[in-house]
């Protein structure tokens, strides 16, 4: 199980960064983003555009799950294999939204790590 891509987006202006992985800003993963953040949007104004209030949220994508959560004008966004990865990556960007982007792919890249070292002593 996986995380491919965690992003925070300012809902007012539209602006994104990737915030996990930190190193990897190729062209294909900010294409990728793009459709997510169009995805996300379009799920949002559905809902009336009130966002998440800090809840997150869970749609299917060809290549696993999209998890989204919003707090004031700025929209968390994460792309893995599974929900509950996903969740706890989501989870951990909540902890303290207005953190640098630095801290909050050190806290993702913590909290993977950990759930890795949880499904490793499984198969022990």
């Amino acid at each position: 199980m996986a995380v491919r891509l965690v992003a925070r987006v300012n809902l007012e202006t539209m602006d994104s960064k990737v915030i996990y992985p930190r190193d990897e800003m190729r062209e294909e993963r900010i294409a990728l983003l793009t459709g997510i953040v169009q995805l996300v949007s379009a799920a949002l104004s559905r809902t009336g555009g009130s966002g998440t209030g800090g809840r997150p949220m869970f749609m299917k994508s060809e290549r696993g799950v999209i998890g989204y959560c919003s707090v004031d004008v700025t929209l968390f966004i994460c792309e893995g294999d599974g929900e509950r990865e996903v969740g706890d990556a989501l989870s951990a960007v909540m902890k303290e939204p207005n953190a640098s982007d630095d801290a909050l792919s050190s806290r993702v890249d913590s909290v993977l790590k950990r759930r890795g070292r949880e499904i490793g002593g499984l198969w022990k």
